[in-house]
């Protein structure tokens, strides 16, 4: 008896061929495919062209100068909040500590920081950030100044900030929730939005960090 090749519908090979390619995306086999477009979603948006920072000068938890070479040839996180803050700074630190901890165990995270910048200096003095921070990860930079140096650098990343008092003596700080994102070459490139999921954040760094090198 003749045998006769196995007969597969065009439309299911189609189909499986459809599902490959998009397991190859998913999976990084496709990286090459990743475009300005695919990083513009309800996760991280990646700006057109890199937005050079001003020259700025603060002192980071630990004493020492943190300046634009503080951002040089690393991938930076940096997250405006304060260490009064009741609810969004833990959340978000609480967050992007999971996301790191998730590169660290993949073998990502040694050219990435994470830095905490303090929009109440009055407050956060070098010893109480430097706890806050390191609290989350010993890793993580905090890192504060006059409040002038603060704000003008808020500022050129798009973030605002604003204090509400609530009585004589005490008083919280309205501000931005998102995570900007720092190029190696110290200049805003994009960043991550709220609520954070942090498997969502390791697969958008990858796909922004592989489009923003090409």
């Amino acid at each position: 008896m003749t045998s006769h090749p196995l007969k597969i519908p065009l439309a299911i090979l189609a189909a499986a061929a459809c599902l490959a390619g998009i397991a190859l995306l998913v999976n990084g086999v496709g990286q090459q495919k990743v475009t300005a477009e695919m990083l513009r979603n309800d996760a991280i948006f990646v700006y057109d062209a890199p937005i050079p920072l001003n020259v700025f000068s603060l002192t980071d938890d630990e004493g020492q100068a943190f300046t634009n070479a503080s951002l040089s040839d690393q991938w930076t996180l940096v997250f405006f909040g304060y260490t009064f803050c009741p609810d969004i700074c833990p959340l978000t630190l609480a967050s992007i500590t999971r996301f790191y901890d998730l590169l660290a165990d993949n073998g990502e995270a040694q050219d990435v920081q994470v830095v905490m910048i303090s929009v109440d200096p009055e407050r956060d003095t070098q010893e109480v950030l430097h706890n806050y921070v390191t609290y989350f990860n010993p890793e993580f930079t905090g890192a504060s100044g006059e409040y002038a140096d603060v704000y003008t650098l808020a500022r050129t990343m798009n973030v605002t900030f604003n204090y509400v008092a609530m009585d004589d003596e005490n008083y919280l700080v309205n501000h931005n929730g998102e995570v900007m994102l720092i190029d190696p070459q110290g200049s805003n490139v994009g960043f991550f939005k709220p609520p954070y999921a942090p498997d969502l954040m390791r697969e958008n760094f990858l796909a922004a960090k592989r489009y923003l090198s090409r």
